[in-house]
Parts: C-alpha cells; sequence; structure tokens
C-alpha cells in the first residue's frame, strides 16, 4: 500500500489530492513527497497548463483525480470490499468532520495510520463499518 501510494503521490496531478481536503488532504501530506504542498501552491500542473487536460468550471481548469486514483489514496481492497481509510463520502458526512483537520482528526489518524503500520488485519474496514 505504502508504495503504490508514494508513487502516486509524485505524480504531476498529485496536488489535487491536497485541495481536496479532509481525508485526501491527510494521507496526501503523510505520504507525499516533501515538495506535494509547494507543487499545491504552484497551481495545476503542466498537463493542465499546457494541454487541458484536467476538469473545468467555466474558464477555470484543475487536475483531475480519478475514482480509481482515490481508492488507491485510501488503500481500497481489489475486491473494493475494505479499505485502508473511510471513503471521501464517509468522511465528509461523518458528524465528527467539521470542515476543518482539528486536533481530535489528528489524533484519530496518527492512531489509526499505527494500527495500519503495526500489520493490524482489522485496520482496513468495509464502507459500512467506516459509517
Amino acid at each position: 500500500y505504502t508504495a503504490q501510494v508514494r508513487e502516486l503521490l509524485c505524480l504531476p496531478f498529485a496536488r489535487r489530492f491536497l485541495t481536496q481536503g479532509g481525508i485526501l488532504w491527510r494521507i496526501a501530506l503523510q505520504f507525499g513527497p516533501n515538495t506535494l504542498v509547494q507543487e499545491a501552491l504552484a497551481g495545476p500542473s503542466s498537463a493542465v497548463t499546457l494541454w487541458r487536460s484536467g476538469e473545468s468550471v467555466g474558464n477555470l481548469w484543475d487536475d483531475f483525480v480519478t475514482p480509481e486514483e482515490i481508492n488507491t489514496l485510501l488503500g481500497r481492497s481489489s475486491s473494493g470490499s475494505e479499505s485502508c481509510w473511510p471513503p471521501n463520502d464517509v468522511w465528509d458526512s461523518s458528524k465528527k468532520w467539521k470542515g476543518f483537520w482539528s486536533d481530535a482528526d489528528e489524533a484519530w489518524f496518527q492512531f489509526h495510520l499505527a494500527n495500519l503500520s503495526s500489520g493490524n488485519l482489522q485496520a482496513p474496514k468495509s464502507r459500512r463499518t467506516w459509517k
């Protein structure tokens, strides 16, 4: 999982995960290269600025991440039944999520990261369990 995520976060569009906020933002901060925040602040990748390969809203363009890339970041299993991290929509609709990363969110993240890192087979959960 970690190797796949680190590889994903080295791609030019990976800065987009930071602009998504929430759990995607935090995972990207944890596993991304040291330059990821700087890349996010620099704006869309050259794929967007030169080739308009991304998503647009009116005259504004940004990098695009696919559902498969989001699933990779979340550590979704090949069967799709479990993930290392809660799906983004589940995270965003959680009563605990207040729209900003709190100390409680960080404590939960670090606890869960330690569980994953220890090889705890109970750490990945189904979508239903994440709710």
